[in-house]
Order: C-alpha cells, then structure tokens, then sequence
C-alpha cells in the first residue's frame, strides 16, 4: 500500500477551496467581486465550509449559518443568499441599506408549499419594517452584485 498518497480522498481534497472555486468558474466583474467577497470574509472571522448538500459554501458566523454563497460557473453567477435570519429591525436608520434588503427579498410567487422547505417558508415576515407574505426559508437572495451592493451585503452580515 502506497502511503504516500493515502490521504488523497480526505474531505479538504474533495472541493477545491471557495477561492479556488471562483477562480476556476466566474470571469470579468463577477470574478472581481466574488473574490472581494471572499476578502471580506477572512478579515472578519466568517468560515465558508463546503455545503455538499447545497452544492456551495455555507457561511459560518459565531457558530451560526448566516449565508450560504453559491458559484454557477457555466451561467457566470456568484450567489449571496441569506439563511433564515430575523431583520425585523424596523428602526435601521440606514435607508440605503432597507432599500437594498427590501429589493433582495426572497417572495414566493405561488406559496404552494409542495415541498418541506417550502411549508416552512410560508409565513409572514417583516424585514426592516416592512411586510412580506410567503417569504423563502432564505429570505434575501442577491446575485452577481456590484462593488456597491456588495459593500451593502456586507454590512446586513456584520449586523446578524
């Protein structure tokens, strides 16, 4: 037996790392801003840890899933999607950041809840103050922002 290469099918070997992975799959601006991301990530003590079962990296906060991040490599597409997270904070004095969370909002657009997921999904939600009927099990879902939403994204993580 080759002992060498016995830790070749150990966990850290089966997925490239979440900089890896952005490297290998986005381009242009995308690629630029996922990698920010990612910056802003490490500067702040949040752990991405591989989701096999999501098919992305879930986004670890004081022990806590906060963000599930995603990267759609054939379409181009990095994905900032919020996990089930309270922002009934209706006093946010910051209405930028309202608007942008607001924009982001995750609605069901039939509230079938054919699926577990979604039968916890629908419910009532506030989310700065404002109120949402059949709100996703990820409430806030951005895709591909830019410099400036991604600096907004932020800003909602280091608030949870």
């Amino acid at each position: 037996m080759n002992t060498e290469n016995s830790n070749e099918n150990t966990p850290q070997n089966v997925h490239p790392t979440i900089e890896e992975e952005i490297k290998n799959a986005l381009s242009g601006d995308v690629l630029k801003n996922a990698l920010d991301f990612v910056d802003f990530l490490k500067a702040n003590d949040f752990s991405p840890e591989r989701s096999d079962e999501h098919g992305g990296w879930d986004i670890i906060c004081k022990g806590r899933n906060i963000v599930f991040a995603k990267v759609i490599g054939d379409e181009n597409v990095f994905a900032i999607v919020f996990s089930a997270c309270d922002f009934d904070g209706g006093g946010l004095a910051d209405d930028d950041l309202k608007e942008f969370a607001w924009a982001h909002v995750t609605v069901c657009p039939t509230g079938c809840g054919g699926t577990t997921i979604c039968e916890m999904s629908q419910k009532r939600v506030a989310i700065f103050g404002k109120e949402y009927e059949n709100v996703c099990i990820a409430p806030l879902e951005c895709f591909n922002l830019d410099t400036h939403e991604l600096k907004k994204a932020q800003k909602l993580m280091q608030m949870l």
